[in-house]
């Protein structure tokens, strides 16, 4: 009989409630990992585990950006409404600072709920600054379009160009004469209009060739271009820029000769420097003595063989151009200007603007090149900028060159000794640290002050109306006078810097005084060397005769400048730099032979006249009235010595007397109306220098028999040349096959 079983206490094992209880209360404890949605980019590449912080911890301690760094994307619902009342809220703020801004606009509303108009501001640039150029744009003002009366085509010229001036002058004196005048009272005669493109020509009967053959007088023999071309280095290569290296030109002008020196290779720089230099020197010889090279044209167009021939040759580099093609470029645009074809001139400046930008020289030049041609490259780029800047002020059109505000360029060329030691060319030094180069780097930065103040008036919105311009509105004539009055110590400033060496000296105290309009004689200094000489003296002029220009469209014929005003300030500076053009032309033309034939020179005293005609039309009575017409008279002397080598100049003569007449017709009705006024109690006063507005109006019923053709023969005498067809027809053609002695390799092509 087995024994009962007896069931102890469980002491050790617990009971299923309780173990139960025990399970859910670990559970609970048990902490749950963070759930991340997407790990941070670094988090994910290192695969370790982010978190959700921003930045992760991981990205913090090691101070690496953290893709957890931008806004949280909503995910969830609350999330959700959490962003969108964010949104809401901002919508309102912004809302609100809308309203605040429609009632202060308000504010600035007329009665017609128009909204005023605005100030002009006017701001000066610091140098080296272009504000004018962050200006809105706005319709240009002023332009005109002139048909010169032996071309069948319209030009247009801007309000800065002188022949708007005389536009301008000749509505102020006959707007009552309505005849038309026949063509050949239009321009002044000059053999030169016979174009520049003439050829001689042949009797087909003796010849089957069609082409014409060379005679001795069309190319100038091997002494004789070697005359020309020496005398190329005195004049153009230090007195206009030096964008040639002599030592290098004269190299490569022996390598052409062949066949025992009998027979030149072909050359577009060559012919143009030929064609320039027999320009200019035969202009210094009588009419008697021109003859022999000239083939019975004017001395104008001399040359001219040279320069068509090397335009043939350029015609092959279009594709693949060098530094010699820029150089002819610029060369050609001054020979153009000098025959006074002034839209082929413009023509090739933009062939030389858009040849140096595939040069690549509106960049500085590398260091890797050696620092002559470095210098070189800034002269040619700087030269090209002037060039631009002479063109658009000249015919009042638009640059083709940005201004450096807008692009980044060279660094202006040096002119330091070692510079001038290696540019190829031998000049003694001038002193003051001066060298024969520092006349180009100073021309170079009188035209980039002009220029900026050029672009200072003529980009400004004066808020003119529909086809009107500044001599219409006297607010807006005052208001570009001011510009240009506070562009003006740019002006005295760049003249106070010119060195002594390159300045010119005058007689008696203050003989060292910059670029002075006083009227006191020049001390020419009799050792010095003429292209020294010639320097001071071209950039004297050059400064005057630019700030005339600049200063010009301060002379109104249409409206009264108030008294004492900004444009009557200007127009009396306008007139004192153009007396200061004819003063210091007539000494250096009786004393000196340094200007003689120089067209620039013969231009510059041209526009002095005309500038000082239009000024005594209007401020006739005023104290500047007699030494103006003291200067015009010394123009005229000028241009008599200049007749010699050229005829336009002594039309240039006659037109300036006619019209100095037809001021005393204005100077006599306005004296009539003071006299009237005064008599009536209504003088104009002592002390008034400007003219009233009824001598405004008795200017406009000047009497019938008024010569106008001395108007028109002033308007067109910058346009006595022709410019018709670039190249003549077959029948005419030049021989381009021969050079000297020989055939032309190059165009030998061409006519096969």
């Amino acid at each position: 009989m087995s024994a009962p079983i007896t069931r102890l206490p469980n002491t050790h094992r617990p009971r299923k409630s309780q173990q139960n209880q025990q399970q859910q209360q670990q559970i609970l404890q048990r902490r749950k990992r963070a759930q991340v949605a997407r790990a941070c980019g670094n988090c994910r590449v290192r695969r370790i585990r982010c978190d959700n912080q921003v930045p992760c911890s991981n990205c913090a301690l090691s101070r690496t950006a953290c893709s957890n760094s931008s806004a949280p994307v909503a995910l969830t619902l609350s999330q959700a409404n959490q962003e969108i009342a964010l949104l809401k809220q901002k919508v309102q703020q912004l809302e609100a600072e809308l309203e605040g801004c429609t009632c202060r606009n308000r504010d600035n509303l007329g009665p017609d709920l128009t909204l005023r108009k605005p100030p002009i501001e006017i701001q000066v640039e610091r140098p080296g600054s272009e504000t004018h150029q962050n200006a809105t744009p706005h319709p240009s003002w002023g332009g005109i379009h002139f048909r010169p009366a032996r071309s069948s085509n319209s030009l247009w010229l801007g309000p800065s160009s002188l022949y708007s001036y005389i536009q301008r002058i000749s509505g102020f004196l006959s707007l009552q004469l309505d005849q038309e005048q026949p063509a050949h009272q239009l321009l002044p005669i000059s053999a030169s209009d016979n174009k520049l493109l003439d050829r001689p020509t042949t009797d087909p009967t003796k010849s089957l060739n069609p082409l014409p053959n060379t005679t001795a007088s069309v190319y100038l023999t091997p002494l004789q271009e070697d005359f020309f071309i020496n005398y190329f280095w005195q004049t153009y290569h230090v007195s206009l820029f030096p964008i040639i290296n002599e030592a290098h030109f004269k190299q490569h002008y022996a390598s052409l000769w062949t066949a025992g020196g009998k027979e030149r290779g072909p050359s577009a720089l060559v012919d143009i420097v030929v064609a320039m230099c027999m320009q200019y020197h035969i202009s210094t010889l009588p009419a008697d003595s021109q003859s022999g090279l000239l083939d019975g044209q004017d001395a104008l167009v001399a040359g001219r063989w040279h320069y068509w021939r090397g335009q043939t040759l350029l015609a092959y580099e279009l594709e693949s151009p060098s530094i010699a093609t820029l150089q002819c470029h610029l060369l050609c645009a001054v020979y153009l200007c000098g025959g006074s074809f002034h839209n082929m001139m413009d023509s090739t400046v933009s062939l030389a603007v858009r040849t140096a930008y595939i040069l690549g020289l509106h960049v500085d030049p590398p260091e890797s090149l050696p620092e002559p041609d470095r210098e070189l490259r800034r002269r040619l780029w700087w030269v090209v900028h002037l060039m631009d800047t002479r063109a658009g002020m000249k015919l009042g059109r638009p640059f083709m060159l940005p201004d450096r505000a807008r692009q980044a360029m060279p660094q202006l060329p040096s002119d330091s000794l070692a510079t001038a030691a290696a540019s190829g060319s031998a000049f003694v030094p001038i002193g003051e640290d001066a060298t024969w180069l520092s006349f180009n780097r100073y021309q170079t930065t009188l035209y980039i002050t002009i220029r900026n103040a050029y672009n200072a008036l003529f980009t400004a919105d004066l808020h003119l109306n529909e086809d009107q311009t500044i001599w219409d509105d006297a607010d807006a004539l005052e208001t570009g006078a001011r510009i240009l009055a506070q562009h003006a110590p740019r002006v005295t400033e760049w003249a106070e810097s010119v060195p002594r060496a390159l300045r010119l000296q005058r007689e008696g105290t203050g003989s060292d005084r910059a670029f002075t309009t006083s009227g006191t004689r020049l001390l020419l200094e009799p050792f010095t060397p003429p292209w020294l000489q010639r320097q001071r003296v071209l950039l004297e002029l050059t400064y005057h005769h630019q700030c005339a220009n600049l200063y010009r469209p301060a002379i109104s014929f249409q409206c009264r400048p108030p008294p004492g005003g900004h444009a009557e300030g200007l127009a009396q500076r306008c007139a004192a730099h153009a007396i200061a053009v004819s003063q210091i032309l007539r000494q250096v033309v009786e004393e000196t032979s340094l200007v003689n034939g120089w067209h620039e020179a013969f231009y510059m005293q041209w526009s002095a006249g005309m500038t000082l005609l239009g000024f005594l039309m209007i401020y006739h009575h005023g104290p500047m009235a007699p030494d103006a017409r003291t200067a015009i008279g010394q123009a005229v002397a000028v241009f008599e010595r200049f007749r010699a080598g050229f005829p336009v100049a002594g039309h240039a003569s006659r037109i300036l007397q006619g019209l100095l007449s037809q001021v005393d017709l204005v100077a006599r009705a306005g004296a009539e109306v003071r006299q009237r006024e005064e008599e009536e109690g209504r003088g104009l006063g002592d002390g008034d220098p400007r003219p009233s507005a009824s001598v405004f109006d008795a200017a406009w019923d000047l009497p019938q028999d008024l010569d106008a053709d001395w108007l028109y023969l002033a308007g067109d005498l910058d346009f006595w040349n022709q410019i018709e067809l670039l190249w003549p027809k077959a029948s005419d053609q030049l021989d381009l096959t021969t050079f000297e002695g020989g055939p032309s390799p190059v165009c030998q092509g061409v006519l096969e």
